[in-house]
């Protein structure tokens, strides 16, 4: 589950609970670039060691548009409890425009990221998801 998390903001933060693979994140508005960056991960015991990010591109009426798949490990380095800030970071560039407009209760369009596949530890939980589309910063 992705907590504290209302769509379409092109910047926002967040926290992951209980992932599993292909599980989904919001839906924001973007184009150029993206960035997805977890901050302290874990799994169901301390050890998780490994997710796959991919960012995805909502096409109406179609299959959705996949990027490239990251692989996070470094914010696995975690220890629960702990002071320790571990970030794992992976960056899209060259991205179409893709607005999230709400339709209902749900959201329509833009680009979303999801876990294909993960260390079989699960499920992925992650104390700090940012999502980013200023490649200046």
């Amino acid at each position: 589950m992705l907590v504290n998390a209302p769509g379409a903001s092109a910047n926002w933060s967040s926290s992951i609970t209980a992932w599993g693979p292909y599980s989904e994140s919001r839906r924001w508005t973007d184009e150029s670039y993206s960035e997805v960056r977890f901050a302290n991960c874990y799994g169901s015991d301390e050890a998780m060691f490994w997710t796959e990010v991919r960012l995805k591109r909502v096409v109406d009426n179609a299959p959705d548009v996949s990027y490239d798949t990251k692989t996070y490990t470094n914010c696995f380095n975690y220890i629960r409890g702990s002071d320790s800030h571990y970030v794992s970071a992976g960056a899209w560039t060259g991205l179409p425009y893709s607005a999230a407009v709400k339709q209902g209760d749900e959201y329509k369009g833009g680009y979303y990221f999801d876990t294909p596949h993960m260390d079989e530890t699960g499920p992925l939980n992650v104390q700090t998801v940012y999502q980013d589309t200023t490649q200046a910063d």
